[in-house]
């Protein structure tokens, strides 16, 4: 007890307690924080990300062979498309479905494998306490007070079973009002996950047709690599990494610093050449800082695309730029969603009401089922209609449940094939010389100039 509390007191920031060397390496640390990002301070050693915690799940792509970051739930029959579930308090995580999966999913035997799967669903382990074991027990208990101890039936304790179904109308229906307004957070965060993967794949797609120099295609793309990873670790406290225990007896490491450890193993991962390494301290100095890391990379971009002004015309500047916009827009988006939940007032109310109405089922019950069916009947409508409202829950903050790690490895391929198959092609009627090349894969200077490409030159 006295660990956890002390583990509660904890700042919320990464700690450097294990990084420190005495007060000169406190000062060293803390230049490094105060400096901008523009002045050359040098990174001290106690403050490299090798001196952090090694990381326990991030498996470095030259390391997978094959193998998935993923653990998919195993006891789903015929439809491993859900991660793996650490305890009943975790909410259900799809991942990313395949052909294999659509047909699953719309299997005529479908219910079967639902209902052999019922125990393992997220709605019952999450409600069976203490809500669903509330209801039981005071059905029972008015089991037990109207068959043993009350006289006769006038002192029986007992609801009009008619007047009690206009409540549970009521109540069915906020349920799904308030699953429907979850819904729509859920599919607004996902669109803004889909624009996100348009804009990074254009934008790597323009930065190898307009950017003409390599050391500036090479930041670009790598800083398009690592947007996704800082933008999941931002709107999330762990990146994607749901099996990090924020109290964790088997380490004297805090929470924080295991999912720093985890958020420099994914950018070192991306800079493995040595090549724009400032790029990789800046990322991590803002993150061991808590700044807002998105806006960081963003800055870096539009800073190499700020330094190709003149080797690339102004009007492929402009369309690059669009394109960090487009960005920008949907980020700030994101973060909207994140920062503002549901009227906590709508909650509030919503959680009173399914907590006064689930247990006053038992009294609308006894009169008609008896003490036996009561209990039963109660626990069966009582999960039927607070399971929707849970499901609401669980959808309310969809950065937690939607599959953004699967997001993430999915633009890094994209923008590593863009990177490695681009080649300009050179019409055959163009005599192929070197020069020809060249002049052929360069931009006109003037927008609407004819150059050789613009020629049928044999």
């Amino acid at each position: 007890m006295l660990r956890r509390s002390r583990k509660l007191c904890l700042p919320m920031g990464p700690t450097i307690r294990r990084l420190l060397v005495g007060r000169q390496g406190l000062e060293k640390i803390r230049l490094f924080s105060a400096s901008t990002s523009g002045e050359s301070v040098a990174v001290p050693d106690e403050a490299k990300p090798k001196n952090f915690p090694k990381p326990q799940f991030w498996i470095p792509r030259s390391e997978r062979k094959g193998r998935s970051v993923f653990v998919a739930d195993n006891t789903m029959w015929f439809g491993q498309n859900r991660l793996k579930r650490n305890d009943r308090r975790c909410p259900s995580r799809d991942l990313n479905f395949t052909p294999l999966d659509w047909a699953n999913h719309k299997s005529p035997y479908r219910r079967i494998r639902h209902m052999i799967n019922i125990f393992k669903s997220s709605t019952i382990q999450r409600l069976s306490f203490p809500e669903l074991s509330l209801t039981a027990s005071i059905a029972m208990a008015l089991g037990y007070y109207n068959e043993i101890v009350a006289s006769g039936a006038t002192e029986m304790i007992t609801i009009s079973p008619t007047a009690f179904g206009g409540a549970t109308t009521a109540v069915g229906i906020l349920a799904g009002f308030r699953l429907n307004a979850s819904y729509g957070r859920y599919e607004e965060c996902r669109i803004f996950w889909g624009d996100t993967n348009n804009a990074i794949r254009d934008l790597a797609r323009q930065t190898k047709m307009w950017m003409r120099d390599a050391d500036q295609q090479d930041r670009m793309l790598k800083l398009l690599k690592a947007y996704p990873v800082v933008l999941n670790f931002h709107l999330t406290a762990k990146g994607g990494h749901h099996n990090i225990k924020r109290f964790d007896n088997t380490t004297e490491d805090s929470f924080e610093d295991r999912v720093h450890a985890e958020y420099l193993a994914e950018l070192r991962d991306i800079y493995t050449d040595g090549a724009h390494e400032s790029d990789y301290y800046r990322m991590a100095k803002v993150k061991y800082n808590g700044g807002n890391t998105p806006i960081e990379v963003l800055t870096l971009m539009g800073e190499t695309i700020a330094g190709s002004v003149g080797s690339v015309d102004a009007i492929y500047v402009r369309e690059l730029d669009e394109q960090l916009q487009r960005m920008c827009a949907v980020f700030g988006a994101s973060e909207r969603v994140l920062r503002t939940s549901l009227p906590t007032s709508f909650t509030r109310h919503t959680s009173r009401l399914m907590f006064f109405w689930s247990n006053a089922l038992p009294f609308a019950y006894y009169s008609t089922l008896g003490p036996f069916a009561t209990v039963f009947a109660s626990i069966f409508t009582s999960w039927a209609i607070q399971s929707i409202e849970d499901i609401g829950v669980q959808l309310e903050e969809p950065f937690f449940v939607l599959p953004m790690r699967q997001y993430s490895d999915g633009i890094f391929d994209a923008v590593n094939q863009i990177g490695r198959n681009y080649e300009v092609y050179v019409p055959p009627s163009i005599t192929k010389s070197d020069a020809d090349v060249e002049e052929f894969s360069k931009p006109p200077s003037v927008p609407g100039a004819v150059t050789k490409r613009h020629l049928n030159i044999s």
